[in-house]
């Protein structure tokens, strides 16, 4: 296992299925980044950050379909707009 500068710890497949206590206790610290024939597979990352992570993409996405709609609003037409009521 290696950390790197970004603070991250590289470990191989075979390091994951012989040192997994090991590679789980890095977690707490900093993403573990999986790596097989020396080429990244996957990341692990802490569930609680992981969970913060969730929340910050489910945010950006309403935002940008806010944005979305509020564009669409304004060049929307009369003619463009279904009243609920009367469909």
């Amino acid at each position: 296992m290696i950390t790197v500068k970004t603070q991250a710890t590289i470990a191989g497949i075979s390091e994951l299925r012989n040192k997994s206590e090991q590679v789980l206790k890095n977690l707490k610290d900093h993403p573990v980044i999986l790596e097989r024939h020396n080429h990244p597979v996957a990341v692990l990352i802490d569930y609680k950050k992981y969970q913060i992570l969730e929340e910050m993409i489910d945010f950006a996405e309403d935002y940008v379909l806010g944005l979305m709609a509020q564009k669409r609003d304004k060049q929307a037409k009369a003619g463009d707009v279904v009243d609920i009521d009367q469909w």
